[in-house]
């Protein structure tokens, strides 16, 4: 009984440590602002004037709210066109930090602009 206790209480603690809770929600703003707010806007409801530069359609990121963790990171590393990669560009803890932050963004939980 006392190893099943050890048990639940260190996979407990595997899974605290790895939600998104542990995401830095400072640095998620700081590095939305730079990377994704001129595109994706500074609310998340996209840029009109750059979806009408690139002549796409830039998602609003209310449809990401959704969408689980592990697809939205392979999304931010990898990119999909028109939107870049930024695998080299971003640290693993900043990709963390922005996609919790977006996800925060379209549910409304932070507000949008500085």
């Amino acid at each position: 009984m006392r190893s099943l206790s050890m048990v639940a209480i260190l996979l407990g603690a595997f899974m605290w440590a790895s939600t998104g809770a542990a995401a830095d929600p400072e640095l998620g703003k700081k590095v939305y602002e730079k990377k994704c707010a001129s595109c994706h806007g500074a609310d998340g409801k996209s840029n009109a004037k750059v979806e009408q530069a690139l002549k796409v359609k830039i998602p609003a990121l209310a449809g990401s709210a959704l969408k689980p963790d592990a697809e939205l990171l392979k999304l931010v590393s990898e990119g999909k066109k028109p939107m870049p990669s930024f695998a080299k560009s971003l640290s693993k803890d900043e990709i963390d930090a922005v996609v919790q932050y977006a996800k925060e963004l379209a549910t409304g939980k932070v507000a949008g602009g500085k």
